[in-house]
Formats: C-alpha cells, structure tokens, sequence
C-alpha cells in the first residue's frame, strides 16, 4: 500500500485544517450497536463504514466484511483509519485485527492479553520496498532520473505487527506468505482476493473478435508505474507494432514518469493511454471486449485484484510475474522474471496461441477467477479464520 496516497485521499475526502495539516478522524464506535461482553477494533480504513462501498478499490469491501465477520463471531466492533495516531483506551479491547499505528500502538499501552490479527493486503514491507527500490535503480541506470514516486514505497517498516502478532491473514497465495515467514512464525492464513463483478461475460465474450483481440494486451493498474512494471511494457511495445497496449492507470499522479516516458506513451500508435477507467463505466466494458490479455509485470502484490477485476468480468489472459500472486496455471502466463527478455519471450508465446485456443483459456479463466476469488468465498474464507483465531486464549 502507498501510505502517503492513502495519506492524500483521505485528506481529501475529509478536508484541512486551514493550516494545511490533514484532520484524521476519530474511530468509530460500536458500528453494529451490539451488546457484547467482548469489544474488537479494526485497524484498517473507515470510508466505507462512512459513506458505504464504492469501486474503485476491494479495500471497500474487503473492511465491510471483515467488521461484519468480527461483529458475527461474538465481538462488538470499533473501527480506526490505520494511520490513526489519537488517543485509544486499549483496555477496552479483546481482539484488534488489521494493521497501522492502532494495532502496533497497542504493544505499546497494553495492560492485559489481546488477541492481536495482522491483514497483508501486499506483501512484507521488507520485501516490497528492496523490490520496489531495485525496479527505481534499474530505470534510472536506463533513463538517467531518478523517480522513486512511481515505486511503491512504505516508509514506516511497522515491524511489530509483522513479528508480534498472534496471527496473520494475508491476501494472496504462497508467494506472499514466503515474504512473511522468515519474520513470524506464528499461525498464517492466505485467503483469495476478491473483485468486484460487474459485467456480463457471456455477452463480452460472444461479441469478442478474437482473431482481432489477440494483439491487444491491458495493463490495469494503479499507482507505482514503475513498481507495477509499466516502464518495461512501454520499452516493449514502443520498438514492435504488430501489438497494442492499452493502458489504464493514474498517470496524472506521477508526472515525472509521465514526462519521462512521454514519447513512448503519447508519440506511439500502438499504445494508447486511457486514464484511471471506472469498473462501471463503458470504456471498461469496451477495453474488455477489444483486448485478449492482460499484463502486469509487478515486483510485489497482495491478491492483485485489479487484474482480477479484469479475469472475473471479460476472462483476459493474464500474463504475469509471480510477484503478482495469483495462481494461473490452468490458463495464464508466468514470466520466468521481471525483465525485458523474459516479457517479450513471455508475449510471443501469448501470441502464438489460435483463436480456439484464446478462447477456451479465456473461458477457463473467468471460470476460475469467478469461483475462486468471489466476494462470496472471500467472506467465507475470512470467517473462517476470524472464528478460528478469536478463540484463542
């Protein structure tokens, strides 16, 4: 996660003080209004309990079921901003789930036992930032510039609640838990990230011409340009045009990667920058039906729900770095590593591929995707191991 993005957004949603300093806001209290003899807190964002569920991020769901789960398992519930750095009477507590200054604060003015949950939605800091900082120098060693704003880069290591706590539940699969475990070795649970499904599939794949489709390739993503591989993508597809990136992602917040990779992405014909593009708004829908496969050469994710988002609602073939941690066996494309050589070898064998054979592994894709990482098994998975883990003594 971006903390100073986070930072950012939050400031906006709430305004500022007139002397410029962000206002945070206090927790809520008791959202459930239950009566429990037992009290959690939830140490994550307060947004959706604020002003309910919006998609541009999973984080949306993702607190609202977890305050449900928690509330369902016995608990009454309190929710903080994970940057929250106000006063909070930690006696109260039974259980605090989530990540941030309230749950590594509570090691700190703690009087008794409280069961204590970590939620990864990335991978460990360590890792992430050792290989966010590596993509920034290999750009630099190319381009001359330094742009560590298009990294992904966590400044505060928050080591406690990566070596303290009682119990982790991490998003994604094995390739995130291996960043964790040299660091706890405690109980760890992965669940599948989950996305948001918004449109028909059988209609997008019907009308998909994918004898067509099969040179366009997506790359959905946030900020981190640089983190989320998008410089190596430009580098490839700016030297072949027998193939089309079509790119989806807030360039506006990283000018100087914007200034930086101009040419490639605005002096080009086969690559085409579309913006940050809603999941409900048609030019997603339209990106779906014109594109086979979907792209992300990322150097740390948690679940990687924006291409998620893109496999459950149109079933592009993902092609991705294991980084991304999403199991695509079945019917992706691994890169063997995060390079030019192995991206372009990685893309030609994509290319290769018959439009039946596109069209069974995009129809395998959707399948699986849509199954797997639903927000109804998300839900179940994440009680699943909140029921567990509260019962601890």
């Amino acid at each position: 996660m971006n903390i100073k993005l986070q930072n950012i957004r939050y400031a906006l949603a709430i305004g500022f003080k007139s002397t410029g300093k962000i206002i945070f806001r206090s927790p809520i209290i008791n959202y459930y209004r239950t009566a429990y003899p037992r009290n959690a807190l939830v140490s994550y964002i307060t947004d959706p309990f604020r002003n309910d569920i919006n998609l541009s991020h999973t984080n949306s769901f993702e607190s609202m079921e977890i305050g449900k789960a928690i509330n369902e398992a016995g608990f009454n519930v309190d929710i903080a901003d994970y940057d929250y750095e106000g006063k909070i009477d930690y006696s109260r507590y039974n259980l605090i789930f989530g990540f941030g200054e309230p749950l590594i604060n509570s090691f700190y003015k703690r009087g008794k036992k409280i069961i204590t949950f970590y939620y990864g939605t990335g991978m460990h800091l360590n890792n992430q930032n050792t290989k966010t900082l590596n993509r920034v120098k290999e750009v630099f060693d190319k381009k001359g510039v330094w742009l560590p704003g298009s990294g992904r880069i966590v400044d505060k290591a928050w080591s406690i609640q990566t070596t303290l706590v009682d119990a982790m539940i991490l998003l994604g699969n094995e390739e995130v838990t291996k960043t964790y475990s040299p660091y706890f070795k405690g109980r760890i649970y992965n669940i599948p990230a989950s996305f948001y499904k918004v449109t028909d599939f059988e209609e997008i794949i019907d009308s998909k011409d994918f004898n067509k489709a099969k040179t366009h390739f997506l790359w959905f993503g946030s900020s981190g340009m640089i983190h989320k591989g998008l410089d190596l993508l430009l580098e490839i597809f700016s030297k072949r045009e027998d193939i089309h990136l079509h790119i989806c992602g807030p360039l506006e917040g990283e000018p100087e990667f914007k200034q930086t990779y101009y040419n490639e992405l605005f002096k080009t014909t086969n690559i085409h920058y579309h913006g940050f593009v809603l999941l409900n708004s048609a030019l997603f829908k339209e990106l779906l039906k014109e594109c086979a496969f979907v792209v992300l050469p990322s150097c740390s994710e948690g679940g990687g729900a924006s291409v998620l988002n893109v496999c459950g609602n149109g079933g592009l073939i993902p092609l991705l770095s294991k980084e991304s941690s999403i199991d695509i066996n079945e019917f992706g494309f691994v890169f063997d590593n995060i390079n030019i050589e192995s991206i372009q070898f990685t893309i030609d064998r994509a290319l290769h591929l018959n439009d039946k054979e596109i069209k069974e592994r995009s129809i395998k894709c959707y399948e699986v995707i849509s199954k797997k990482h639903s927000q109804t098994n998300y839900a179940n998975e994440l009680r699943k191991c909140i029921n567990e883990i509260s019962r601890i003594k």
